[in-house]
Parts: C-alpha cells; structure tokens; sequence
C-alpha cells in the first residue's frame, strides 16, 4: 500500500533509531537514499563540526546568536570532536547533489548534544539545528567550504610529504648508482648507453614537477564559499562572516584560507576541483611509468631485462615455487588506474553544475577524497617496500652493454651513419662485436675501434 501524498508543508514524522542523536533529517535520509556503503571519511565529518563550532562562535561575535546558545552549540562540538560519536554520521555519499542532509545530520547531532547540556543546567531555551546550529549558513556554501578544507588539508598532511619522501628516494638512489654503465631503451629496444642512476633521477625531477603543480594548485582550494549561503548572495549572513570563517578556519588548519572573491562563482563552481582532480592525474601518470619502468628493468631473473633486483617481500605464486614477483609496481600502477577513473568522474561532475548550484558535490568529494588517499598510500608502501631495498645487477648489466650495438652511435660522426649502420647490421647478423664487424666491413682495425669505442663510452656518460 502507497502513503498518502504529504502537503508542501508538512512531512509524517519517522520513528528515530534507538540511540540516535540525529533528528528527523537524517532519519529521512537514512530511509529513502540506502545506497550502496560508501560513507563519507571521519576526516569530512570533523571538518563540518569545526565549521559549526566556529560559525557559533563568530555568530556570537556578530550578535546573531546569544551566548548561552552559542556556547551550547561550541561545547557540543567539542564533545564530538573528543571521540566516540562515529555512529551517529551515518548517512551514505549517494544523497542529495548538494550534501545537504549530511549538513542537516551534523546540525541535528549538534543541537540534541547541545540541548541536553541546556537541560542538565536548567536552561529554559533550546537550539534549533536550522535556526541556530545553521545561523548564517546554507549547505550550498558549507558543504563546498568542508570540501575545501578538508582535501586541501589531506593533501598538505598526507600526500605532499610523501611524495616528498619518494622524491628524495629517488635523488638517494640517483646518486647511489652513478658510476654504473645502463644500455638505454626506446621503443623498447637497445639505444646509447648511460649512467644507470640517471632513470631514478628523471623520475625525481619529473615527480618534483608534480609537486609544485600540486602545492601551486592548492591556492585554488584555499578560496572558500562560506558566506555566500544559498545561492552566492549572503542572504541571511551577517556582514563580514565568510570574512571571519575563512580567518578562523586558517588558524585552526594552518592553511591560508580566504573568502572567495565572488561567492555566486564559488557556491556554483566545481573548477577549482576539476583542477585539483587533475593535477592528481598528472601525478598518477608520472607514478605509473615508474611503477612500469621499475618492473621492466627488474623482469627475469633470467628470460627478462634482469638489470634492477627488486626486494623479495612474499611468495609470487600459488603454483610455479620461487617465483618472486613485481606486487608493489602493480598496486601502484593500479591505484593509478583508479585515479584516472576518478578524475574522469570528477571532470564530468563538474561540468554539470547548473545555474546556481552544482548537485554532484558529494560524488566529487567521494573521488577527490579517495584519489588522495590512494596515492598517499600506495606511493609510502613502493619507497618503503620496493624502491628502498632495488639493486643493480651489474653483471647482466655489463653483458648487455656489450652486446648492444646502438653503441655504434658514438662513433657515426668519425666514420659516417651509413658506414656505421653497415657495421652494426653486419654484427647483429654474424653475431659478432662491433669490432669485429668494423674490421670483416673493412671500416678499421679491430683493436683500433674498440679502443675508439672505449674512449667515446667513457666521455658520453661521463658528460651526464
């Protein structure tokens, strides 16, 4: 049996769960969006009660809300930012575009803490979650501002200073390996030689590229919506109180966090996280030809390129014994893949903002929040596990660079490319050396080009 149409006005209470600190918002919620498990991080939630907390405290100072409310609502913030009130914060991603009842949830816990506080001291007023909880505020400018705060917030404690740890691996291992001889490779095939620490530095420079993309980027996170309420318009804000959020917000995480110069472009705006998404992408595009490079280099032991001995960290086969294989290049390069599909969700998320509002916020939250997290910790896990313990295998390295016949190159400019490419064709068919190919084609003597050929090796590493 269907339920009666309810009136504009009027909606039939839901019986709450036992327990519960919510009210009849998130109540609803729980009941009609029962969509899938995703939740949003613990990390969103607190950043949303430091919002409230604040915005208590800031409409105190703007005579917007009186001081017994206001400390109500402040203590109850911090009764739930002390712990032990996870379960309460249970309402699934797949929502409302806007996040507004995962809004309308904090507010309703905030107020039923803050009212019991009220009635233990015999208070005869009460707090409101819209009225009071809400002053000043709209989900439309809130939710995007926690957004804001909180991914900017991930990525100055967790990914920059891992991504800075890999760097320095990187540059540690660059220097570890100069002075060892490395067949290059393009197109997968042998090319002129090098020192085999410069891959490992290409990669730092490239991955420190990336880091400043990131860090420059974040200037776009630091802008927030707070205060523009509704629709971008500060209706029903007092003066100055996104002004006041923003500075407040900043001591609390440290972060230059201002105002958005124009709130109708930050309220309706997702930009600002397409650029972000992407900069992640750049970084996960960077990691994956690492993870790529690394397990290439290390393949074999023995039918593979076997020049990079990667650590042995557990058993690679149910079936074939001994087998030790590349895991931690392939959880990389998976989470890579993952962010790739993330930012596609983002990009096209984004772009869907209409009017004054973009209704995909917390499918975007959702990605960005998971992007970050998987790159924190997958990049850790490959320089603790993989890229600390590689080695060189400096006796297959020295048989491929003698069986390479790019080596040749060095001496085109003495003897000329056709004399040259003639000498190597006829070594790769005869398999024989470069000398002695130089010596059967009659270019030089045998002992005389390998002499030439010693000294150009040495000077074109030694000039990298």
């Amino acid at each position: 049996m269907s339920e009666a149409p309810v009136s504009d006005d009027f909606f039939k209470p839901l019986p709450i769960d036992s327990g519960a600190l919510w009210g009849q918002q998130t109540q609803r919620s729980l009941r009609y969006f029962s969509i899938g498990d995703q939740r949003f991080p613990k990390a969103f939630i607190e950043v949303l009660i430091t919002i409230k907390k604040i915005a208590a405290e800031v409409n105190l100072a703007k005579a917007m809300l009186d001081a017994e409310r206001a400390h109500a609502i402040v203590t109850a913030c911090d009764q739930l930012l002390s712990g032990g009130y996870d379960d309460q914060f249970p309402l699934h991603v797949w929502q409302t575009g806007s996040g507004t009842q995962t809004n309308m949830n904090v507010n309703e816990v905030i107020a039923s803490l803050a009212n019991k506080q009220l009635e233990s001291l015999g208070a005869a007023i009460n707090v409101h979650p819209n009225d009071h909880v809400n002053c000043s505020q709209s989900s439309n400018d809130i939710f995007p501002t926690a957004m804001h705060v909180c991914l900017s917030h991930q990525i100055q404690r967790d990914l920059l200073p891992v991504l800075v740890g890999l760097i320095e691996d990187l540059e540690s291992k660059a220097q570890e390996f100069t002075g060892f001889i490395s067949v290059g490779r393009t197109h997968l095939m042998d090319a002129l030689p090098m020192q085999s620490g410069c891959p490992f530095g290409a990669f730092a420079e490239d991955l420190s590229e990336v880091k400043g993309d990131i860090a420059s980027g974040l200037e776009r996170f630091y802008a927030l919506a707070v205060g523009g309420t509704a629709i971008g318009s500060g209706a029903n804000a007092p003066d100055g109180f996104g002004e006041a959020m923003a500075s407040e917000l900043s001591k609390v995480f440290e972060l230059p966090f201002v105002s958005a110069k124009n709130l109708y472009t930050a309220v309706s705006s997702e930009k600002s996280t397409c650029f972000i998404s992407g900069l992640l992408k750049s970084l996960a595009v960077c990691l994956f030809k690492l993870a790529n490079d690394v397990r290439l280099m290390g393949s074999g032991p023995r039918c593979g390129f076997n020049e990079w001995i990667l650590p042995a960290n557990e058993p690679g086969s149910s079936i074939m014994p001994g087998k030790v294989n590349p895991t931690q290049c392939e959880a990389l390069s998976m989470v890579c893949l993952q962010v790739f599909g993330n930012d596609v969700t983002v990009s096209m998320a984004a772009s869907q903002g209409q009017c004054q509002l973009n209704t995909y916020r917390p499918l975007i939250l959702h990605n960005l929040y998971e992007s970050i997290d998987l790159l924190s910790d997958s990049i850790q896990n490959f320089s603790q596990f993989c890229l600390h313990g590689l080695l060189l295998n400096e006796q297959q390295m020295k048989q491929n660079l003698a069986n390479n016949l790019s080596l040749v190159t060095l001496l085109a400019s003495d003897i000329g490319y056709d004399a040259a490419s003639a000498v190597a064709h006829y070594a790769l068919e005869n398999h024989c050396s470069l000398a002695e190919a130089a010596e059967a084609k009659g270019v030089d003597d045998k002992a005389r080009f390998a002499k030439k050929m010693s000294e150009k090796l040495k000077e074109a590493v030694d000039a990298r």
